[in-house]
């Protein structure tokens, strides 16, 4: 048996061990639907960046047509694309 002063000592230790310990056990752990709901955003997302740049391109390219007025409706619809486009983890 540990002498109460030897325990003492080694209190700082045992309570970083208990802080560590229970620190990780406290990690959310994301749900398969939480997952699968994550890449639908992130898809749906990557969708709209790249509507926006073929709009954008159809406006361009050709602005004297029906499609670049359309197009201008669709871009005024979808508003300005996001700064940067999040990355998602393949798994």
């Amino acid at each position: 048996m540990l002498s109460p002063i030897t325990l003492l000592k080694k209190l700082p230790l045992l309570l970083a061990l208990a802080s560590l310990l229970g620190t990780t056990a406290c990690e959310h752990k994301k749900t398969a639907a939480e997952k699968q709901a994550e890449k639908v955003n992130a898809f749906r997302l990557h969708q709209k960046i790249e509507a926006i740049k073929a709009y954008k391109d159809i406006v361009d390219k050709f602005p004297d047509s029906e499609y670049a007025a359309k197009a201008k409706e669709r871009l005024k619809v979808l508003g300005p694309p996001p700064a940067t486009p999040p990355k998602v983890k393949k798994q």
